[in-house]
């Protein structure tokens, strides 16, 4: 199932980059301050909160009932969030994210622009404690889905406000469980435009 989202996503991937080829530079790019609630193993929440910066790219590749309706693009988003001390556990995790896929934005409103998106890619988690077979590695891969949302508040024609953005992240590191964590991403920070 795993490696059938992932070619999935690939396959979708290289439809929207040949229908973007013409743009070399995307419309916007994102950095952005994020927070993450993650969950340690199944049947508990053992949760613990992540801090760190994300930030995407986004190339628009078509646009619905003219400037004011909906656009449809590729968003690329980069994710790196840290904790010194997992649930008390004396060691940390850091977990790196890279995602791509359909973005979605509705800019009907003149300043407000919100947007949905459905991101696939891999996760990175390093510093911490993986079982692997009969042993513990300190890093680990795995596959990353990320459904979000959020919106961009227009200061300018060049500069938004990325008011507030909402990620559902699930990935699959090993955990002596399932293997599965549900993680809750929320971030703020400025989108800049670039002209086409």
């Amino acid at each position: 199932m795993q490696k059938m989202c992932i070619t999935f996503v690939a396959f979708l991937c290289l439809v929207l980059a040949s229908s973007a080829q013409t743009q070399a530079i995307p419309k916007t790019v994102d950095f952005r301050y994020s927070e993450q609630v993650s969950n340690a193993s199944a049947g508990t929440c053992g949760c613990f909160a992540l801090q760190g910066a994300a930030g995407d790219l986004y190339w628009n590749i078509r646009q619905f009932a003219g400037n004011h309706g909906m656009g449809l693009g590729l968003a690329a988003d980069i994710g790196v969030e840290h904790t010194g001390n997992e649930n008390d556990a004396g060691y940390g995790l850091t977990l790196t994210t890279f995602t791509a896929g359909p973005r979605f934005v509705l800019s009907h409103a003149r300043k407000l622009q919100p947007f949905a998106q459905a991101l696939f890619g891999l996760a990175h988690g390093s510093g911490s404690q993986f079982p692997q077979g009969d042993s513990l590695e300190s890093s680990a891969n795995s596959f990353a889905l990320d459904l979000g949302a959020g919106a961009d508040y227009s200061l300018n024609k060049r500069i938004s406000v990325r008011i507030l953005q909402l990620d559902y992240l699930r990935t699959a590191l090993p955990n002596n469980s399932n293997d599965w964590q549900n993680n809750l991403r929320v971030g703020a920070g400025l989108t800049l435009h670039f002209a086409h």
